[in-house]
């Protein structure tokens, strides 16, 4: 039986790019990747959120690569619209529902997309924009990721840089616009900062526990508690590296242990879904695809989570979360 649920992370449009880039066209209807429409039906999708994606080593200009992702995005929906349908503010989701289409919401990874201009920032929300993470592993104009090496892949936190003037005043605008402040990549210091700015929810899209995992795109208890205080909620990362240190394959009960931390420290309405597929090694996974994704809510239920409970892990805290700040 499938369980409705929202993604709040995942890479496919950009996976769709590089296919593009390699001449072969690839659908979002159907495909070889780890999402595709057909997928997403077979496992109950409700939302899923697609990120724009840019590697600031490999596209110097993140606002013109943002904006070619997003052309594939609204090209893919357009063509597939008896399927799928755009998020622009929070009646939609019902209303695509009430369809029978799945929601997708359109994300942008990597803050630098905007340049510290809020025009630009205004540019992506007009395109169909409505959530925004500031920083990906590297430093940029809006603020500090933590430490990451990108040659060793060694990782510490940063506690003492976090954002730039013109990262606050996009975070500003971004709540009076009722975007998504999303702070997964975001160094601790700005989480804390953007804790400080945001009095209402924002978002962890794609992150864990440190607790449990101790790499740093992981949350600390602290955090945990800090983004319950604000009504926000964390998405569960699929990614090997953020759910057990060195384990081989990583199972279901491996990721309802992140679940169940999660309710220890900040209470049952802080987590929910946000996988990072077509972003990580899914082929170590228990759930490869999100047609799997009932095994998750079973063994949710299994571990003692009520149904209720599962439910709110696999959509209705994240749903709480869009109803509050989308207008």
């Amino acid at each position: 039986m499938t369980h409705k649920f929202i993604d709040m992370h995942c890479d496919t449009i950009s996976e769709l790019f590089y296919k593009r880039q390699d001449g072969k066209p690839y659908s979002l209807y159907e495909n070889d990747l780890d999402i595709d429409i057909k997928k997403l039906q077979a496992g109950g999708a409700y939302v899923q959120c697609f990120a724009m994606f840019t590697h600031l080593a490999h596209y110097k200009n993140a606002y013109e690569h943002a904006n070619a992702l997003a052309d594939i995005y609204l090209e893919e929906l357009e063509k597939n619209k008896e399927f799928i349908a755009p998020v622009l503010c929070k009646a939609d989701i019902d209303k695509n529902e009430a369809a029978g289409k799945i929601s997708a919401l359109m994300t942008l990874e990597e803050g630098e997309c905007t340049e510290g201009d809020p025009a630009k920032l205004k540019h992506f929300y007009d395109r169909g924009s409505r959530m925004m993470n500031i920083t990906w592993n590297f430093k940029n104009s809006l603020g500090y990721p933590n430490k990451i090496d990108m040659n060793n892949g060694s990782v510490s936190p940063d506690t003492e840089n976090g954002l730039t003037e013109k990262g606050k005043a996009i975070v500003e605008y971004m709540v009076e616009l009722g975007m998504i402040v999303d702070v997964s990549h975001s160094s601790d210091k700005s989480f804390y900062d953007v804790a400080d700015i945001v009095k209402g929810p924002f978002i962890a899209s794609h992150s864990n526990c440190r607790e449990l995992c101790g790499h740093t795109r992981n949350l600390t208890d602290d955090m945990i508690r800090v983004l319950a205080e604000h009504g926000g909620v964390s998405g569960i990362n699929y990614c090997p590296a953020f759910i057990k240190t060195g384990a081989e394959r990583i199972t279901v009960d491996d990721f309802a242990d992140h679940v169940l931390h999660f309710f220890k420290v900040g209470g049952e309405d802080i987590v929910g879904l946000g996988t990072d597929y077509d972003g990580i090694n899914s082929r170590r996974l228990d759930i490869r695809y999100p047609s799997d994704a009932p095994k998750f809510w079973d063994t949710l239920v299994k571990r003692g989570l009520t149904e209720e409970q599962a439910d709110k892990v696999f959509y209705k805290n994240v749903k709480r979360v869009f109803d509050e700040i989308l207008k």
